[in-house]
């Protein structure tokens, strides 16, 4: 089958990629040096086996420097999260406590789309340059590694940028900041920054270290859930860092243009955005009616049962954080009901949520509101609105797509759980927690369980579901087309 696909500059733009994620491994070798561990050389030889091999596809291609395509940015996309993977789990598969290599793909690629969900048995031996990298490998995958590339490469402010950006950033329209795709990246990570250490310091004011703030910042700002202990953040049995991380969780799934405007000066048009309300509006339906099925059961008795934990777990739900409170598991089946609701629902488009996003929602039912009025008043003409302005119907068809998809997928893929004799529940859940990029776990997952009990097949349908949950399935569909590949 010929292609005119430019493989030469694809990868010479992968082995960029692959030199700045090689930089990236020196700052979990700087904590282990810090903290006097033998780790450090896990990740020197990441750093350096990354380092090499973006050499070599530099220099082997120095001279394939043509402007790629839509086509070749889907595919660089696509693929440079697996790359960033296979080269994130030397450190995991060389430490002081080693996994084996399905278990390292795992929590790499469970790191990267802040999933959060975790094979290691006991986190709270491995060492804190173990530690950080988890956390590093979310706060990086939050926004997106090609989006944390365009922000430290200028010569990808050119139509590949764009291509690759439309392919990673979720939701259903793509618009930029600035009319200089590299400063919108900039500037997405400019509040992306900025919250991260407004949250650093909240939570090292209270009981934590500065080590844990940062880590456990760097998985709430990126709604990944990756801890720093076997308790979680129950580990401080801490009202305080439970509302903390409450706040930082909800910030983190809004709108980060939508922040941004904030930030400039667009108080009005925050407050106006019905996304923003009605994901704001479903967090409240949701934590009013946990809390009644709790009191109709008469198990919710103090602040934090009554305020602290509910809201905690609703918003951690929505949000894919996937940070979880002890005993959650015991709150009834309305409880474990909404919470796959929630997690299917997410939060909003262009935050580092995982699931369908609250945009999604709201054009399903608007559109069908419309086709309600149609069947009344057939001679009228109805549009759908997000954002202040109308939708094309094709884009209003796109977003029936994906959400068929996405429900398809998850339901087919829960039968094949099934295969390996888990219930239905524990099926739909983990299936739902990991093409959500949430983690949270529930019965073989849950509290009595873990990820790393699942047979070697299942990790990595998980694995492989995870991404294309965090590239929202089309990316890697269309690499399924024939024609995608053809000239």
């Amino acid at each position: 089958m010929r292609t005119s696909l430019r493989i030469g500059s694809m990868v010479n733009i992968v082995g960029r990629l692959v030199i700045i994620d090689s930089i990236i491994l020196l700052l979990p070798m700087l904590v282990s040096l810090i903290y006097a561990e033998s780790d450090w050389l896990t990740f020197l030889i990441a750093a350096a086996a990354a380092a090499v091999c973006g050499s070599v596809a530099m220099l082997c291609t120095r001279h394939h420097r043509d402007t790629i395509r839509a086509r070749e940015g889907f595919i660089i996309t696509a693929f440079i999260w697996v790359v960033f993977g296979l080269f994130g789990i030397i450190p995991l598969m060389t430490c002081s406590h080693p996994l084996g290599f399905t278990d390292a793909m795992f929590e790499i690629i469970s790191g990267y789309t802040t999933t959060g969900a975790s094979v290691i048995p006991d986190v709270g031996v491995m060492s804190h340059g173990i530690l950080f990298w988890r956390a590093l490998s979310q706060w990086i995958g939050g926004l997106g590694i090609i989006l944390f590339m365009l922000a430290l490469l200028p010569e990808l402010n050119k139509s590949v940028g764009i291509s690759m950006f439309n392919a990673e950033a979720t939701g259903i329209t793509h618009d930029k900041l600035h009319p200089r795709i590299r400063q919108t990246a900039i500037s997405l990570w400019g509040v992306y920054v900025v919250l991260t250490l407004a949250s650093v310091l909240a939570l090292w004011a209270g009981p934590m270290d500065l080590f844990n703030s940062v880590c456990i910042t760097f998985a709430a700002i990126a709604t990944g859930g990756f801890s720093t202990g076997g308790e979680g953040v129950m580990l401080w049995h801490s009202d305080y860092v439970l509302c903390v991380l409450t706040v930082v969780m909800f910030v983190a799934g809004l709108n980060f243009m939508a922040i941004f405007n904030l930030w400039k000066g667009d108080v009005r048009g925050f407050f106006r955005n019905t996304v923003v309300r009605v994901f704001a509006g479903v967090i409240l339906l949701a934590y009013v009616t946990l809390l009644l099925s709790a009191l109709v059961r008469g198990e919710a008795h103090g602040v934090d049962e009554l305020l602290v934990y509910p809201m905690f777990h609703v918003v951690s739900a929505i949000t894919s954080t996937g940070f979880s409170v002890t005993g959650s598991e015991a709150w009834g089946p309305y409880a474990l009901t909404l919470t796959i609701v929630l997690m299917t629902c997410g939060a909003c488009a262009g935050s580092t949520t995982g699931g369908l996003k609250v945009d999604r929602l709201v054009v399903l039912w608007q559109n069908l509101k419309n086709e309600v009025r149609v069947t009344a008043f057939p001679k009228r003409m109805y549009v759908v609105r997000l954002y202040g302005s109308a939708l094309d119907n094709s884009l209003v068809s796109r977003v029936a797509a994906f959400t068929s998809i996405y429900l398809l997928l998850t339901a087919l893929v829960t039968a094949v759980i099934t295969f390996f004799g888990y219930s239905f529940t524990d099926s739909l859940f983990m299936v739902s927690s990991c093409i959500g990029c949430n983690g949270l776990g529930y019965g073989v997952t849950g509290e009595g369980g873990s990820f790393a009990l699942l047979p070697d097949a299942v990790k990595w349908i998980l694995t492989a579901l995870m991404l294309a949950g965090r590239l929202e399935i089309f990316t890697y569909l269309v690499l399924f087309l024939p024609s995608f590949w053809r000239r």
